[in-house]
């Protein structure tokens, strides 16, 4: 018994189990954590271009047919945009990512500036949180035929 516990053959076992426990785990964890955060913010992305291109496109008709001016109605494009960024992004629940929402804002007459926030939950546990900020700024397209 005493030249089993004097015996030093096993201690390669001892440390590729420590190395394995903190090291290679949470590395594999962490790799899982960033692609999953690069999916969302690809995603997102796409969203967020589509809500604020649907945003731009909010022609206020009434306007424009009395006097030919190109202008986005707010309310309908709060409307269209919270529409269509709904309906992009319906996979939150399988990938594990909650959005935070999405802020409209107008700088001009034809023009919509959109932000989508989102947060990724991680795997590892006690690292911070994931949070996402996607910015994109659209111009109407309407085109005046004469």
């Amino acid at each position: 018994m005493r030249s089993l516990l004097l015996s030093r053959e096993g201690d390669a076992y001892a440390w590729f189990a420590a190395l394995l426990v903190f090291v290679f785990i949470p590395l594999a964890s962490l790799s899982i954590d960033v692609t999953r955060l690069m999916y969302v913010r690809g995603h997102l992305q796409t969203a967020n271009d589509a809500a604020c291109q649907s945003a731009a496109d909010a022609l206020d008709v009434p306007l424009f047919i009395s006097t030919s001016e190109k202008r986005i109605e707010p309310g309908l494009a709060h409307r269209q945009a919270a529409r269509e960024f709904k309906a992009t992004l319906n996979d939150d629940s399988k990938v594990h990512y909650t959005v935070e929402g999405l802020a409209i804002d107008f700088p001009s007459p034809t023009f919509a500036h959109c932000v989508a926030t989102a947060t990724v939950e991680h795997i590892i546990p006690m690292t911070p949180l994931m949070r996402l900020t996607i910015e994109t700024t659209s111009e109407m397209r309407a085109l005046t035929i004469r």
